[in-house]
């Protein structure tokens, strides 16, 4: 397979078809020219195939992390996919230089993720071990689209101006893709 310049999103959401933040973020971006969206939910259920990991990003321009923050982390399968896959790619070219974004959700308002809020810590404090395994695996980190409030009930514009800057990124991301080939990069 051929994905030179293209955006690989991987989602993880265990129930992806009931949530109304994530599946209209991802939804925006899916059907973009340049975006490969793999969700690790619906499409995995054995052990990952590394080798073949490595080839699909080793072509890939960009990579997206999508998942709602549970427990101040992503859920069971983004953490499973680091671990049996990222552990290895860190340690290839097949992703070095590459930009890396997460975008997530979550449930509580801007407000609880302060020094001092209902979740005691900010977003950035919380996304840091995203930004350190980025870092560790030689990708550029992006700073991430963050949807606070989710669950209240004005949290259809928030999700919305979301989903744009969302489409906004991945634009750009393949937009450098495509340079960086012209290029000669990949």
């Amino acid at each position: 397979m051929n994905e030179q310049g293209k955006v690989v999103v991987l989602v993880a959401h265990p129930k992806l078809n009931e949530s109304k933040a994530n599946k209209e973020l991802l939804d925006t971006v899916k059907e973009m020219d340049g975006v490969i969206v793999y969700d690790l939910y619906e499409k995995h259920k054995e052990e990952f195939d590394v080798d073949a990991w490595s080839r699909f990003l080793s072509d890939a321009s960009a990579l997206i992390f999508q998942f709602p923050l549970q427990w101040m982390s992503a859920p069971f399968m983004m953490k499973r996919w680091q671990d049996e896959v990222l552990t290895f790619l860190s340690k290839t070219p097949s992703i070095a230089g590459k930009p890396f974004m997460v975008v997530t959700t979550a449930g509580s308002d801007y407000e609880s993720y302060r020094t001092g809020g209902k979740n005691r810590f900010t977003i950035d404090e919380i996304l840091r071990p995203y930004q350190v395994m980025a870092l560790v695996a030689g990708m550029q980190w992006q700073t991430p689209i963050v949807v606070y409030g989710v669950e209240e009930e004005t949290a259809g514009k928030r999700i919305s101006m979301a989903a744009s800057e969302y489409r906004e990124r991945i634009t750009s991301f393949i937009s450098q893709g495509r340079q960086f080939i012209a290029e000669g990069w990949f």
